[in-house]
């Protein structure tokens, strides 16, 4: 028995693994799309747990989304800042800098 090369024992069929299958997703996106298109969702990360859960609850108290509570405070910070009332240091942390670096 002859040895055959590669191309000799594949079919001109695609590999199944190779070939793109079709989402699974059973969710549509198109809300969120537009909300991203206008400028209207925004996702900060490393907000802590505890802070997050402060502005829930001044949210439940105010009876308003905590995103609006989150936006009156980072307008009323930025506020802050142009007038010098709210004075921000970063310091070096390993090629960056941060507002909050780890205490050792």
């Amino acid at each position: 028995m002859s040895r055959r090369s590669i191309s000799e024992q594949m079919s001109d069929e695609p590999i199944e693994i190779l070939t793109r299958r079709p989402s699974k997703a059973k969710r549509n996106r198109e809300w969120e799309k537009r909300q991203y298109q206008k400028g209207l969702f925004v996702a900060y990360r490393g907000v802590p747990k505890e802070l997050h859960e402060n502005l829930k609850k001044v949210a439940n108290d105010l009876g308003v989304p905590v995103g609006e509570v989150a936006r009156a405070f980072l307008e009323y910070g930025l506020e802050a800042c142009k007038r010098g009332d709210l004075v921000l240091q970063p310091k070096p942390v390993t090629g960056k800098f941060s507002l909050f670096p780890e205490e050792d």
